[in-house]
């Protein structure tokens, strides 16, 4: 094997809408992130092929849409009373899927994962001899501190999917949530959202910030192995790929000292399409967090979302740092990805639990770094999140498999095609669960589509619905142009796509 193969590090973040960043257009000036993309590419117009993590990320290492991975929603042990109907377990990746790492492995690469996976099957993978999770390894470790957190008052701690997370809550969120139960109100809300705020817990038992230390000491110990190697006259070491997987932004919107209160709740400023709210959406979670809580408790939870991005930053800094110091900057493909968005206050909304496929939650954070192969600058193409795959291989020099969905993006950085990725068009689907917990997904499964241009977007929801929005006019998405009888004729142009993406599969737009 060729020992100039270029290492790969894949920083990945969950739910973070790429609107908020500097970089892209954002009120948040985040450092490092701002490091990353002076220094590489940005990807402006990247979609996730579904606004849900686990799907999503199932795309990102297996280069295909998840009506063809199958894997069409959370995997999980459901054991929370506000998730019914959800299955119980859902199959996810195994051994015989086609993934990044898989092939980098069987290729002579080092493959390691720390930090959030949510892909988690039946087996473990023979292709990552170390991994660190956040409900196995990160949860053990934790075991004696949460249980001396559940031990408190009850309404003193969070329980997040078995993290017992101790959470001060600020009295303006308190207030609004006990006027949302004094009414009794019937505008349903997650659980979580009462509970955001401090984090009464040391940075350094933080799930997000052990994530890095194991990723920069796996840094540290394969560069020890490399000049263990050299000075032994043995074989130059492995390539390595390493995936560094933060939680955050993601919930639970909690953070501790010094990241809480980074963005103060007075310096937030609502976004320009907050009071756009279509009646499609009225009464799903997302809104519904915010007709319950009102004005004052989103401005409390952005700044908790901005200032958990910054505390990503800082750590995102610390690895990259650590990648200089060791040497391995020039012949690395840094990646920074997130697998999906979040709605961020846009359409007067908040986190991600919305049918919707507006841009805050469909379009994701992409940004690629290789200085010894690409020249920084931006890259407008039609982007999908299934991309991602084959555009590693092709920058690591091996073969893309023939099945996957996605495509190479090299192309489109380099300037080697002739429109650059503008007549491109990618989907984004939801897809109602497998009631047999496999991965096939069965004829006649409903089935929601978002078809994106670089101008256009067209939606149509299983029960018949449809939008409709030109983004270059309306990037806010304040106007659904679909049974409008002058836009009549785009609107059935963009179905005849949508058919055609989908006719080789059991599914149908």
């Amino acid at each position: 094997m060729d020992s100039k193969r270029p290492n790969v590090l894949m920083i990945m973040c969950d739910q973070l809408n790429p609107g908020v960043l500097s970089c892209y257009g954002g009120p948040l000036k985040a450092p490092n992130i701002e490091r990353l993309a002076s220094e590489g590419i940005v990807f402006d117009n990247m979609t996730c092929t579904t606004p849900i993590c686990t799907p999503s990320r199932a795309s990102i290492i297996t280069g295909l849409y998840p009506h063809n991975h199958g894997i069409v929603g959370n995997v999980w042990k459901n054991e929370y009373p506000w998730f019914k109907g959800v299955p119980a377990t859902e199959e996810s990746i195994n051994e015989g899927d086609m993934t990044t790492e898989k092939i980098l492995h069987m290729n002579g690469y080092k493959t390691y994962h720390f930090g959030k996976w949510h892909l988690k099957g039946d087996d473990d993978l023979s292709y990552y001899p170390r991994m660190y999770r956040e409900h196995y390894e990160y949860a053990e470790e934790m075991t004696e501190k949460f249980e001396a957190v559940r031990r408190l008052p009850r309404d003193r701690w969070l329980d997040w999917y078995g993290w017992a997370l101790p959470v001060s809550v600020p009295d303006g969120v308190r207030s609004a949530v006990a006027k949302y139960e004094k009414n009794r109100s019937n505008i349903n809300v997650h659980p979580f959202a009462k509970q955001i705020g401090l984090l009464e817990m040391d940075s350094e038992d933080t799930f997000d910030c052990r994530v890095a230390h194991k990723t920069i000491n796996c840094l540290k110990e394969l560069k020890d192995n490399d000049n263990r190697s050299i000075i032994s006259s043995e074989v130059n070491s492995q390539p390595f790929m390493i995936t560094c997987s933060f939680n955050a932004p993601h919930d639970p919107n909690v953070l501790p000292y010094p990241f809480y209160g980074m963005v103060s709740p007075d310096e937030i400023v609502l976004p320009g399409n907050f009071s756009a709210s279509e009646a499609g959406f009225d009464d799903e979670l997302s809104r519904n967090i915010v007709k319950a809580f009102g004005v004052e408790y989103v401005k409390e939870f952005l700044s908790i979302y901005y200032s958990s991005v910054l505390m990503i930053d800082h750590y995102i800094g610390q690895v990259l740092d650590v990648l200089d110091e060791e040497g391995y900057s020039d012949n690395t493909i840094v990646v920074f990805v997130s697998d999906h968005g979040d709605m961020s206050g846009g359409h007067g909304m908040g986190w991600k639990s919305t049918s919707a496929f507006y841009e805050e939650i469909a379009r994701q954070t992409a940004l690629i770094r290789f200085p010894e192969n690409l020249k920084a600058g931006r890259c407008d193409a039609v982007a999908s999140a299934a991309d991602i795959m084959p555009t590693l291989l092709d920058l690591c020099g091996f073969e893309i498999p023939a099945h996957v969905d996605g495509i190479s993006l090299v192309p489109f950085i380099t300037g080697q095609t002739a429109d650059g990725g503008q007549s491109r068009y990618v989907l984004c689907e939801r897809i109602d669960w497998n009631r047999e917990h496999t991965r096939r997904v069965c004829p006649g499964t409903p089935a929601s589509f978002m078809l994106k241009g670089s101008k256009w977007k067209y939606i149509k929801y299983h029960n018949g619905h449809e939008y409709m929005y030109n983004l270059a006019d309306d990037p806010g998405e304040t106007r659904n142009l679909s049974g409008i009888k002058e836009y009549e004729n785009r609107r059935n142009e963009l179905a005849e796509i949508l058919a055609e993406c989908l006719k080789d599969t059991s599914l149908s737009g």
